[in-house]
């Protein structure tokens, strides 16, 4: 009998009905979390001061999962597929995800019959965040909402017992074949973050008590962040203001739009040829929201400067296998 739930006694699964290219547990997953809001409203009535009924309006499940990036398949390909898709096309694609718990005294893992097992259907992808430090692993981080949640279920199959494939860090950014910004070109950079929230609403229609539909509310604004080590001679703090102070019926300068295009590679042995795993393509609308001088206090630290992008509705993620 378990006593205990820890990182070796359970394991998710994400699968999609129109996209059944990867099943089994996601591998190299970090972290995963559930939580169940009921969304109660109070109804109180005249002449009493107690609580008339606790109605759960639109109840809702969130589960967010962390992953390394390790040249496998990443959450997002496993409800869209191996092929390229931009948010807009995944915008209505729904995920079934599977919470399944084993034994804690399983030398082995989740691999025999599980304990237990949590379901969850109809869920669309809320949120998403890629960070690629100079320090650690790559790693992604999807959030999904749904509303339907269910006791039971299983895994199709364990998480890779001996991953053929190696943990992507620093050294597998593309610099290269990545297409970046002009201001941070040729810099030292330390870390890069993708971020966007599709900020779910839903629809509801007369008759049923269950959303309709949950819908991306566009324009999507999508973030990219740049943290640059910052040197003497490099610029500092981004264009200059001064080009913005324009004459009447003169266009300010300074601020362009801009491609950005993120290529990772898979961790190869030996002299095997390069091989681009992932692909991370931003459009050429992104332009520069802004730029922070921070660091360099009595503490020893370095000076950094964050360079943030902006674009909307555009972002297209692209697996390639081995």
């Amino acid at each position: 009998m378990s006593k205990r739930i820890f990182y070796a006694s359970h394991a998710v699964e994400v699968t999609n009905s129109l996209a059944t290219v990867f099943t089994g547990a996601v591998p190299g997953a970090q972290s995963v979390s559930i939580n169940t809001n009921y969304n109660l409203e109070q109804v109180f009535q005249l002449g009493r001061l107690a609580l008339y009924d606790n109605f759960p309006a639109n109840p809702e499940v969130e589960v967010t999962i962390n992953k390394a990036l390790d040249g496998y398949p990443l959450i997002w390909n496993y409800f869209t597929g191996v092929n390229s898709k931009s948010l807009q096309e995944a915008s209505n694609d729904q995920a079934t995800i599977t919470l399944g718990v084993g034994d804690d005294d399983d030398a082995d893992g989740v691999i025999g019959p599980l304990n237990t097992a949590i379901t969850m259907t109809g869920c669309y992808v809320s949120s998403l965040n890629y960070t690629f430090p100079v320090e650690g692993n790559f790693t992604e981080e999807l959030s999904f909402v749904g509303n339907h949640k269910v006791a039971g279920g299983f895994l199709s199959a364990p998480p890779p017992e001996d991953p053929s494939l190696r943990i992507i860090r620093r050294q597998n950014f593309r610099m290269d074949d990545s297409v970046l910004p002009n201001g941070i070109a040729d810099r030292c950079l330390q870390n890069v973050t993708i971020s966007a929230d599709l900020g779910r609403e839903a629809i509801y229609c007369l008759g049923d008590y269950g959303a309709f539909h949950r819908y991306v509310n566009f324009p999507l604004e999508i973030t990219v962040a740049f943290d640059v080590h910052q040197k003497a001679e490099a610029p500092i703090c981004g264009p200059d203001l001064d080009a913005f102070n324009v004459e009447q019926c003169r266009a300010p300068v300074g601020i362009e739009k801009e491609e950005i295009i993120i290529r990772i590679c898979r961790t190869l042995e030996g002299e095997a040829a390069v091989q681009i795993a992932y692909e991370f393509d931003l459009g050429s609308g992104c332009a520069l929201q802004s730029v922070s001088y921070s660091g360099g206090d009595t503490g020893g630290g370095n000076v950094t400067e964050t360079h943030t992008y902006i674009t909307y509705n555009e972002l297209t993620i692209t697996y390639t296998p081995a």
